[in-house]
């Protein structure tokens, strides 16, 4: 009688066990496939004041910027993404969250910037409840380059990293590079959609990783990194960034995402990606360039 009981006893865990197992099995299993991640390079519809290129201001209230802002959208819904993330800090989340909210009812009128126009916009078109904040804090003391190479004879690289005709040497080299380099066929014109597929070429890319690695990262000699240090600081301010993604997505329940960001961050988050077990990198130029 008593090994009887026993035994009833063990079943008896047993089978109040067994569903907190199975539910335990459901939500820790991992996802079978990555996650798309679509990485939209965008110039700031605004300008910047912080940004080296600060650019100018481009009214996108227009009824024609508006039809061109829709194209854009309609190409990016494509993605079906499930989350939206925005080149804003995720301070500015509880901001977001308000705003947005009222945007889908109507009740919010947007602002003329790129995160209103295109990241507000296509996760409505998309029926997502949320848009996500993934910008990070960055140093990024160009003053100290440029006082550096002002000081040793080192100015004509930081003049060439923008110039149309370079005069140092690599700048040169570069600048024939890519003049030999075959195009992408991206849109013909200045309409919204065809900036954005220029701004989304691998010549796009490559221009961005030469400033840092070919230009910027050369000033500096002896032990005296400025140039390259300021190139790091540029590379760690996306991993952060890249954090912020890792931080938010559902690995279980995400397909697919897009993130909003300026273009000079698309060929470093790309670079820290390549080998990510999670995400898988697309392409957004098809999207873009498709008839």
């Amino acid at each position: 009688m008593t090994t009887l009981r026993y035994f009833r006893r063990i079943l008896l865990a047993l089978s109040l066990l067994g569903p907190t197992l199975a539910a335990t099995a459901q939500t820790s299993s991992p996802a079978t496939g990555k996650i798309k991640l679509y990485i939209v390079g965008t110039f700031h519809f605004s300008g910047s004041t912080s940004d080296v290129v600060k650019g100018t201001k481009t009214d996108m209230n227009t009824p024609e910027k508006q039809r061109e802002v829709e194209e854009v959208i309609d190409r990016l819904q494509k993605t079906q993404a499930d989350k939206v993330f925005i080149e804003w800090q995720p301070t500015r989340q509880h901001f977001v969250d308000s705003t947005y909210a009222l945007y889908r009812q109507n009740q919010f009128t947007l602002g003329n910037n790129e995160v209103y126009q295109v990241g507000y916009r296509l996760a409505k078109k998309l029926n997502r409840p949320r848009v996500y904040c993934a910008d990070a804090d960055g140093v990024f003391n160009y003053t100290a380059t440029q006082a550096y190479a002002k000081q040793h004879g080192q100015e004509q690289i930081l003049k060439d990293t923008f110039a149309e005709t370079p005069q140092d040497s690599v700048g040169r080299l570069l600048a024939a590079r890519k003049k030999k380099a075959t195009p992408e066929n991206p849109l013909p014109g200045n309409t919204l959609l065809a900036q954005f597929a220029r701004m989304n070429t691998k010549a796009a890319d490559q221009g961005n990783m030469d400033v840092y690695l070919l230009e910027l990262a050369r000033v500096g000699g002896g032990p005296n990194y400025v140039g390259a240090d300021l190139a790091g600081e540029f590379f760690k301010r996306n991993v952060r960034i890249y954090n912020n993604l890792l931080r938010t997505v559902d690995v279980q329940r995400d397909k697919s995402i897009v993130l909003l960001i300026g273009q000079g961050h698309v060929a470093f988050l790309k670079s820290i990606l390549q080998y990510n077990s999670l995400f898988e990198v697309q392409d957004v130029l098809p999207l873009l360039t498709s008839k």
